[in-house]
């Protein structure tokens, strides 16, 4: 049975690695968190676009997650921080954890030579991680 599954991403948060309260694997493909963590909302031309992908390396399984979003919010602060994606469905994955390999986030600012052009900021989020990249499960904490 073919099951139809939306993976469009409608919304992105984000918080500094060292806020991420709560933060426990929960076997392979989820994490628990504290619902009281205050995420930042960024202001995202929806949809945003995440690239996962697998691969080994010498016998090592890396799992590499591409985030790129259009926002109007000037983002200075970028340093470690974590982010998550919210599906269609409701489901939210994180990109990201409270310990090393932090994801990279590069911002993109485009002065167009055209007035109809885009004058949105693209951010790209890069990280790359030896587990994969998971959904996240609410705690009370």
């Amino acid at each position: 049975m073919k099951m139809n599954i939306n993976k469009l991403i409608i919304a992105v948060d984000r918080i500094h690695a060292s806020k991420l309260d709560g933060y426990k694997k929960i076997g392979v493909t989820r994490v628990n968190v504290s619902n009281s963590i205050g995420w930042k909302n960024i202001p995202v031309k929806v949809p945003a676009r995440l690239n996962i992908s697998y691969k080994s390396v010498d016998g090592v399984r890396l799992c590499t997650a591409k985030l790129v979003f259009h926002t109007c919010e000037e983002i200075v602060d970028f340093e470690r921080q974590v982010y998550r994606c919210k599906t269609a469905e409701g489901f939210y994955m994180l990109i990201g954890s409270d310990t090393r390999p932090y994801p990279i986030t590069t911002v993109n600012d485009t002065h167009p030579d055209n007035m109809t052009d885009s004058q949105l900021s693209e951010v790209s989020v890069d990280y790359t991680t030896p587990t994969h990249i998971p959904y996240i499960i609410y705690n009370n904490v």
